[in-house]
């Protein structure tokens, strides 16, 4: 994801279950494989999804967050945070949720 100025915000591997709300009524559980304070993408997902769907997340201790679908390839979904995640919000999840790095294990 890039940022206005167009830099690329840094993305955390992360194993992490959230609650996606395509509408009032339809509310189901997604794995999500990244993050990142522009967006994040969903691995495995059962459900349908169209570029420009809007759907709402809620993961962790965070509130509601607005996104929308920008790329669907191979059973991924990518969505991009319609409000970007403050980095001290990432760097808890990632922290909390992450999945260490190949490095990390040597």
């Amino acid at each position: 994801m890039r940022d206005d100025c167009g830099r690329l915000h840094p993305r955390h591997e992360v194993l992490l279950e959230a609650r996606c709300r395509k509408s009032k009524w339809h509310v189901f559980a997604v794995e999500l494989a990244d993050i990142s304070e522009g967006g994040c993408c969903f691995a495995g997902a059962a459900e349908d999804f169209v570029p420009a769907q809007r759907v709402a997340l809620r993961m962790a201790h965070l509130k509601a967050i607005e996104a929308e679908v920008r790329w669907i390839s191979g059973g991924r979904v990518g969505v991009v945070f319609l409000t970007p995640l403050s980095r001290e919000a990432i760097d808890d999840l990632a922290r909390h949720y992450g999945i260490p790095s190949e490095r990390q294990w040597r």
